[in-house]
């Protein structure tokens, strides 16, 4: 049994052994096949927002307004970025967004429907 066992463990560790030929996998191929790599281009341009106060109109009945500046304040459970801003003042939050004097809950998270109007072209 020993001798089997010995002599399978031998045939097992030469078969993975390769005397010279081929390489043991095929050099990997590129999906392009032959065309060869363009010339690097340049990179996107960096998102350009419109003036302050300037934004896109709205076009149609219930369409929620576009944030014309970077929409990257915090909002969390203790702090919304937004509201610190436009609770008062020009640029004020809807009277639909609030119940009983308070942002009601639905209306908390302003970048599930508002989204930052940046050019990137």
């Amino acid at each position: 049994m020993k001798k089997t066992l010995t002599l399978m463990a031998l045939m097992v560790a030469l078969s993975g052994c390769q005397s010279g030929g081929e390489p043991a996998q095929p050099t990997p191929q590129s999906l392009r096949g032959e065309v060869p790599v363009a010339v690097d281009s340049p990179a996107a341009p960096v998102a350009s927002y419109p003036d302050k106060g300037a934004s896109v109109a709205v076009v149609s009945v219930g369409q929620p307004p576009v944030i014309p500046h970077t929409a990257d304040y915090p909002i969390n459970l203790d702090k919304n970025g937004c509201i610190s801003c436009h609770r008062g003042g020009k640029q004020k939050m809807a009277e639909s967004h609030f119940e009983a004097g308070k942002v009601d809950g639905k209306y908390y998270q302003c970048t599930v429907c508002h989204v930052s109007q940046a050019q990137n072209y």
